[in-house]
């Protein structure tokens, strides 16, 4: 009988893990590519970025983006908003947007929306 509990509780812990691994691993840096629009128009852009944790469920957002028009400087807030999803603000020039972010593992999907543009990255490590 003991055998069998700590199997059933080694098999509930490497079910958990990657869950509960997958939630705290947004810290860090991550780079990729995507798509900026403004005014109709589409722009590929390529990005890097870090997420620093600051509290409780709260990571502030540093990211450097280049299109073939300029460079920019983006920083912001999210926040954990449940399993695999985050959501907060980022600003560039200021420009302020609302941003969401899904992660599977090693790999971020953002979007970002504001009343003058969007944006979808597909961001890794």
């Amino acid at each position: 009988m003991r055998h069998a509990v700590i199997l059933y509780l080694f098999a509930l812990g490497v079910t958990l893990t990657p869950a509960l691994a997958a939630s705290a691993a947004i810290d860090g840096a991550w780079r990729g590519s995507g798509t900026v629009s403004h005014r109709g128009n589409a722009d590929a852009v390529k990005c890097t970025a870090r997420f620093t944790k600051v509290g409780g469920a709260s990571y502030a957002v540093t990211s450097h983006c280049a299109t073939e028009t300029g460079r920019y400087e983006v920083s912001g807030r999210v926040n954990a908003a449940g399993g695999n999803r985050y959501s907060g603000w980022v600003e560039t020039n200021g420009q302020r947007g609302n941003v969401v972010i899904l992660q599977q593992g090693n790999h971020l999907t953002v979007t970002v929306t504001s009343g003058k543009g969007s944006g979808h990255l597909s961001l890794s490590r």
